[in-house]
């Protein structure tokens, strides 16, 4: 009876490791990404769900990427609930059916050809590649796009893997993460299943993987060490005043603000003599065009010898007298004077605007703002004269958005601006988590980037990828009220632009070409072919 029971027991475990499998990569997936940025279990992450998929049918197949997806987005943006809790699950849900195709895939693959031999399982290995990266392409583009956390994001650190997005952008190397993971997930399948097991000889699939990866690290070593030719240095000022989200739009507070955006400035001012000085975003309480005390601060500051750029909210009415708040920067030079402007273009989803809140006042209550921003129309460049460099500032989570950031190098930007609120998630793993994002910005046009954050991660990433100079406190907290200056080496107006910038994601939509083709293969049916032979 006993042994009945243990062996009953042993295969109801044995239906139930399928899912476990599925969970476990959508865990693995998520730990991949900050607080804990395990970056090596980005390499075996979709293991565990691909050998669950040998043992499920079709229908199954869907739940299971459903779920896998699920807990990596649970998890991961679990920071969204500080500001609201049903769109953090409404989202996640929605980002979990990008795992279902993948997962469609490769169980009608397993079940079309099963898994024992070489030539189907490199076709395995491509169409997961193709649907996986072609997919996540969708997501960040389909109505506005939500580009947060691509898988390649979670190799920011790995800087001789992430200077493929020079030419393929962050799609580049999410393709080599699946195909990796493609490759050792069919290497483990062969010694776990009876139908295909082989040990004694080599797996082609596991060598060509890995083939696949030292190349890339190799020719991305060479192309990291690029010099910029005809660069030059400025020094620029990081001030991040740390102002709690709870306390930045309270009247108690202004006075607060005014006297640590001053102080800090000051102190930079005086003590480093930067050639540019940043604020973050909306640092000021109210319109700098509108207030008298917000500019007359910004023009004390200014005028004593640096251009400043300022995140300050903006008012303009209209021509049919209709008023349109903005989330803008502002370029004030050295003699105090405004000199340009840029109004922020992709504005967050009940974040900044709500959608039809004209004739749907009830949505307001589930926002944190009391009315709609208006999203700007172009991308700015500034010019600053003393040295004669331009740039370009993106607002918030726009360095999400690498279409933005192209833009900005295409028209004439030598280096990016991040101005950023972290604060709304603090304290959380949305700073370390959008902090990876621009990494890949710089990378992919071959620019620095600056980031300047009201609380969270403010420091600078030159053209490799590399962080340096970030602002924090002794023992490493960068919530932290302080001013950095830091060097910038920006490459000549008549820079080689990269490929991505003058093509973009060409790389990932012909990924997602092929990557339907499977799919529609893949759903004419099929039977499993496991014979045991070797193509």
């Amino acid at each position: 009876m006993n042994e009945y029971r243990i062996g009953q027991g042993w295969k109801a475990f044995r239906r139930r490791l399928p899912w476990l499998g599925a969970a476990a990569s959508g865990l693995l997936m998520s730990a991949s990404f900050a607080p804990l940025a395990w970056a090596d279990a980005a390499w075996v992450a979709l293991v565990p769900m691909v050998l669950g998929l040998y043992f499920l049918d079709r229908r199954q197949a869907l739940k299971a990427g459903f779920l896998a997806g699920a807990l990596c987005w649970l998890t991961s943006i679990w920071w969204l609930t500080r500001v609201t809790l049903a769109g953090w699950f409404l989202l996640s849900l929605y980002c979990a059916l990008y795992w279902i195709p993948f997962a469609v895939l490769v169980q009608g693959w397993f079940r079309r050809f099963g898994a024992a031999r070489f030539l189907p399982n490199v076709g395995l290995m491509l169409g997961a590649a193709a649907v996986w990266t072609g997919f996540e392409w969708v997501r960040g583009n389909l109505l506005t796009g939500f580009p947060w956390n691509p898988f390649g994001v979670s190799q920011s650190s790995n800087l001789s893997l992430i200077a493929h997005a020079a030419w393929g952008g962050v799609y580049a190397v999410t393709a080599v993460l699946v195909w990796t993971n493609m490759g050792i997930g069919l290497t483990v399948l062969r010694y776990v299943n009876r139908e295909t097991r082989r040990f004694r000889r080599p797996h082609p699939e596991l060598f060509l993987s890995l083939l696949v990866v030292m190349v890339g690290i190799y020719t991305g070593l060479n192309m990291s060490r690029e010099p910029v030719v005809g660069g030059q240095w400025l020094r620029v000022a990081m001030v991040q005043p740390n102002i709690p989200q709870e306390q930045k739009w309270s009247d108690s507070t202004i006075d607060l603000i005014y006297e640590r955006l001053g102080d800090l400035t000051g102190k930079a001012l005086d003590f480093t003599e930067p050639d540019l000085l940043v604020w973050p975003e909306t640092a000021l309480p109210d319109d700098v065009r509108l207030s008298q005390p917000s500019y007359d601060l910004v023009y004390s500051l200014a005028s004593r010898g640096t251009p400043m750029l300022v995140g300050s909210m903006d008012t303009m009415w209209g021509d049919d007298g209709v008023v349109r708040y903005y989330n803008s920067s502002f370029l004030f030079d050295d003699k105090g004077t405004i000199t340009g402007t840029y109004d922020k273009r992709h504005l967050v989803l009940f974040g900044e605007y709500i959608p039809f809140h004209e004739h749907l006042l009830f949505l307001s209550t589930y926002a944190p703002v009391p009315a709609s921003f208006t999203s700007g129309t172009t991308s700015t460049v500034f010019r600053i004269e003393k040295p004669s460099v331009t740039f370009s500032s993106l607002i918030c989570f726009e360095d999400t958005v690498a279409a933005l950031g192209r833009e900005s190098v295409r028209n004439g930007a030598r280096f990016l601006i991040n101005q950023t609120n972290d604060a709304w998630f603090d304290p959380s793993a949305a700073s370390r988590q959008h902090m990876a994002h621009g990494v890949f910005r710089a990378v992919e046009n071959r620019v620095p980037m600056v980031r300047v954050a009201n609380s969270g991660v403010s420091c600078a990433i030159d053209h490799r990828g590399r962080v340096q100079d970030v602002i924090a406190d002794g023992e490493g907290k960068v919530r932290v009220p302080g001013f950095r200056v830091t060097p910038v080496l920006t490459p000549p107006d008549r820079m080689a632009l990269t490929f991505y910038t003058r093509h973009g994601d060409v790389f990932a939509v012909a990924m997602l070409l092929p990557g339907l083709v499977f799919l529609g293969w893949m759903a004419r049916g099929g039977t499993r072919t496991d014979t045991g032979g070797t193509d």
